[in-house]
């Protein structure tokens, strides 16, 4: 290097503009194509009120259970007691009627089927 600065320093400024440009390109790829797909969350479509599920693990009488549900085309689970305190059995699907500290407390779809039919 010390009898080619000149060569060495054109191929370090060559080496950096490569870089830069490189660095540039992949960032607008970057931030075109994949950011693109993006979407802002909402909580409206968190919100557990009205989401049906089916008991996996069932509701014994004054106790918890667990509910399965899906939300954003992903199958989830959380706790759940029932509204009135009964019990329900593993398989009944449920409807959320609140959601409170990580505990969904339901209501048998049928039960409220039979009501709006009533």
């Amino acid at each position: 290097m010390t009898h080619y600065s000149s060569a060495a320093g054109m191929a370090l400024l060559a080496a950096t503009l490569v870089g830069l440009v490189g660095g540039t390109l992949m960032y607008v790829y970057l931030a075109r194509i994949l950011s693109a797909q993006e979407e802002p969350l909402l909580t409206a479509d968190f919100d557990m009120t009205g989401t049906l599920g089916r008991v996996s693990m069932p509701i014994r009488e004054g106790g918890t259970g667990e509910l399965i549900y899906s939300q954003q085309g992903t199958r989830r689970s959380c706790g759940a007691r029932s509204e009135d305190g009964s019990a329900i059995d593993r398989g009944t699907e449920v409807v959320v009627m609140r959601y409170d500290k990580g505990i969904a407390y339901v209501r048998r779809w049928d039960e409220m089927h039979q009501q709006q039919l009533n």
